[in-house]
């Protein structure tokens, strides 16, 4: 886990770093209010994903049919139907989507957008089948090369149209690029079959991960949402930059936790006792880096955020701390969700987000009333805990794994965050209660993972009791 996981972290540290880039590039370049409109389409390009997440890139590494070549040539004639009809969708949805945003000029752009899925039905599944085996290679490949391009498509894009649609010119050099990428390296070659039974494996396993993409949207997406309709443009530039600092890491730890412990967990599903510890190492793993970002986010977030996108940002300052509270928990209940999918359990996270999804209208209607974002974003972590206790819950129950350290992990998460809220209304006691159970939670996940072994040692001899391990 730790080889494998060194080498992907890195992959997707590149594949972060150039995406958080290429928005500070963009932040430096554009006023707020045009920082605002580009914006949305990072919006749309999450509902792009959502309308072709049939999970296919996980059932390739889930199911042991796809050892078998002609198995994954099936998967892929299933993906080419699934994109063309994403494709039709996103193109009926691109007005709607303009005048729900308040941005019907922008309908051209958001049209070009829907040609995204049809990209994408070209992709090699053969890239992520070798996860099975231990293979990353060219999933790092791909994530070390394709964001850097839109990287540096955002320098043409800016010189040709110097405004907001230059990120519309990277994310389509990005996406374009992922895809030639899943080629390169990679045996077998892309083939193509078509079959009803595998088209309706597909469809049970991917329907309730559709379903989950659109809460997922309505979640990730609907606070800026509510911020664009009732504070305007120039409120959702500032606001998405909090968004992109706390998001950005938080996806990157999600993508990694995901990319190492499925496969793991997917061939270990016979072996409890092998399970239940890969499966308790993930826990602990994402409750240390939720602590982590709430104390990095405490320190160094106002600092951070002048730096980086300079005076003109600085009202982000004022919710970057909650926003990572609300992330830190999302991370952590990607464990008992992995775990469920491992089994083939797709509707975990659905149940989940069903739950989670119930504080977005909760959080416009505190928008409206209180005219201020900082109490919709406490519900926003209010609901994030529900979450969490939903999907701990579920998974608990339908894979039959001890849940012990997930739910001390998820209450001192829980607890840091609530101290971690409290700051603006109780300073000092809030401050020192938020450092020591920042501290006990860091000393407790870490004892699990077994980093106390790199410090231990014996208060009354050292020299005498030191081992080799140690």
């Amino acid at each position: 886990m730790l080889r494998s996981g060194t080498m992907v972290l890195g992959a997707n540290i590149v594949d972060v770093a150039a995406v958080l880039l290429r928005n500070i590039i963009l932040a430096r370049l554009l006023p707020v209010e045009q920082f605002g409109l580009a914006a949305t389409f990072s919006i749309l390009m999450t509902m792009v994903e959502t309308f072709q997440n049939v999970g296919l890139n996980r059932l390739v590494v889930q199911d042991a049919r796809a050892d078998h070549p002609d198995f994954v040539a099936r998967l892929h004639g299933a993906q080419i139907a699934v994109s063309l009809g994403a494709t039709l969708l996103l193109a009926t949805f691109a007005y709607p989507f303009a005048l729900a945003m308040g941005t019907p000029s922008l309908t051209p752009a958001y049209l070009l957008l829907a040609l995204v899925p049809l990209a994408n039905a070209f992709v090699n599944l053969e890239t992520f089948r070798m996860q099975r085996d231990g293979r990353f290679g060219p999933q790092v490949l791909r994530s070390i090369l394709s964001q850097p391009v839109g990287l540096l498509a955002l320098v043409p894009g800016y010189w040709w149209l110097g405004d907001h649609r230059a990120a519309l010119v990277a994310i389509m050099a990005q996406q374009i690029t992922a895809v030639v990428l899943t080629h390169i390296n990679v045996r077998p070659r892309f083939s193509l079959a078509f079959d009803p039974t595998v088209m309706r494996t597909v469809a049970a396993f991917g329907w309730p991960l559709i379903v989950n993409g659109l809460l997922m949207f309505l979640i990730l997406n609907g606070d800026r949402i509510i911020v664009l309709r009732q504070f305007g443009p120039a409120t959702l530039g500032w606001f998405s930059a909090a968004v992109m600092l706390t998001l950005t890491p938080a996806n990157l730890i999600l993508r990694t936790i995901q990319t190492i412990v499925l496969p793991l967990l997917s061939k270990m599903q016979s072996d409890r006792p092998a399970f239940q510890r890969i499966y308790d190492t993930s826990c602990s793993t994402s409750a240390l880096v939720g602590v982590v970002a709430v104390l990095g986010s405490l320190l160094f977030g106002p600092l951070v955020i002048g730096l980086l996108f300079g005076p003109k940002f600085l009202p982000a300052a004022t919710v970057i701390t909650p926003l990572a509270c609300m992330n830190a928990l999302r991370v952590l209940r990607i464990a008992p969700t992995v775990a469920a999918m491992a089994h083939g359990e797709t509707r975990n996270p659905l149940y989940a987000n069903v739950v989670r999804a119930l504080g977005v209208p909760l959080a416009a209607v505190s928008a409206a009333l209180t005219g201020a974002i900082w109490p919709m974003i406490v519900v926003g972590v209010a609901a994030e805990l529900a979450g969490a206790i939903a999907a701990g819950r579920l998974a608990h129950r339908r894979v039959g794994v001890d849940g012990a350290l997930y739910w001390r992990s998820l209450r001192l998460l829980g607890s840091c965050s609530m101290a971690a809220l409290a700051i603006p209304w109780a300073q000092w006691p809030a401050t020192l209660l938020i450092l020591s159970l920042l501290l006990v939670a860091i000393a407790r996940c870490g004892s699990h993972l077994g980093l106390t072994r790199l410090f231990r040692w014996d208060r009354w001899n050292w020299a005498a009791h030191r081992s080799h391990r140690t």
